[in-house]
């Protein structure tokens, strides 16, 4: 009887010890989610915005910083071992290259502290994961800017210049093939001239109907900042009464949240098609 009672007693612990071993080696925390990070560079405060995934141990995702013009920096390779979470990647700034470290001890699931390393200098950092009032919210600014490109729309084909303007931070820039208009009085002034342009070229011509649409919108918000991409096209009546395109293109967007409103702080058009831009084929050929 003892002999099968110690069989039984052995064959239970064998049983539970691969349990027992997976559950150990199992992390305390699962960081995957959004981030944002306090830091500085230099004596200049930054924050760092992170979407982190974790498996296992293993740790990934991008980083990027609050700033007009940054683009995420992807990472791999990163760790979790105890409280203590690393990873690291490459960016270029201004030309150059550099590296960006993240030495962190997690605190809790929602927060680490630690140490930020750019090219080897270190600075304090505390990191906040993202609840879901602040997801929520950024659903709500998005929503919010994609109502104000099509009341930019709305403005721009009945040609309201002073209300136009208002959707412009106040030393906001427009950079255009023709050079870089800064400021709403700027701006105003080049949009009002090209439609008095226009409305020359038309007179005495047939009243033909037109559109003007915007499409691919794709929005990024990060805070008080948000970058946006867009497709602009025009639709215009022909000579024969059918619609054809006048012009398409992107508008390449910087967005800052100004006393609580979302304003176009930077603004880039870029053409890639427009009636009567293309080159002539060369002579004898066809167009490479």
């Amino acid at each position: 009887m003892k002999r099968v009672l110690s069989a039984m007693a052995m064959a239970a612990v064998s049983c539970l010890l691969p349990a027992s071993l997976a559950w150990a080696a199992t992390p305390a925390v699962d960081l995957s989610g959004d981030w944002r990070f306090n830091s500085k560079a230099g004596q200049t405060p930054i924050i760092v915005d992170c979407q982190i995934r974790q498996t296992g141990t293993a740790l990934a995702g991008s980083c990027e910083p609050r700033s007009d013009g940054s683009t995420p920096a992807p990472f791999t390779g990163g760790s979790l071992a105890g409280s203590q979470a690393r990873w690291a990647y490459s960016v270029t700034f201004r030309g150059n290259p550099g590296t960006v470290e993240f030495d962190t001890e997690v605190k809790s699931p929602t927060r680490v502290t630690g140490t930020l390393k750019l090219n080897g200098k270190p600075s304090d950092l505390v990191g906040e994961k993202l609840g879901m009032e602040a997801r929520l919210q950024r659903l709500e600014d998005e929503s919010e800017i994609r109502r104000r490109l099509q009341d930019y729309m709305v403005l721009l084909h009945n040609r309201d210049w002073d209300k136009y303007v208002l959707m412009f931070s106040r030393d906001a820039d427009i950079v255009m093939d023709e050079g870089t208009r800064h400021g709403r009085d700027d701006i105003r002034n080049r949009m009002s001239a090209a439609s008095e342009r226009m409305a020359k070229a038309a007179a005495g011509k047939p009243v033909r109907q037109s559109a003007d649409l915007l499409s691919n919108v794709e929005i990024r918000v990060r805070g008080d900042i948000a970058d946006v991409s867009s497709r602009f096209t025009f639709l215009a009546e022909n000579e024969t009464g059918q619609f054809v395109v006048r012009g398409s293109g992107l508008y390449l967007d910087s967005w800052v949240r100004e006393d609580g409103e979302w304003l176009i702080k930077r603004r880039k058009v870029a053409w890639d098609l427009l009636a009567g831009a293309s080159p002539s084929p060369p002579a004898g050929g066809k167009q490479p």
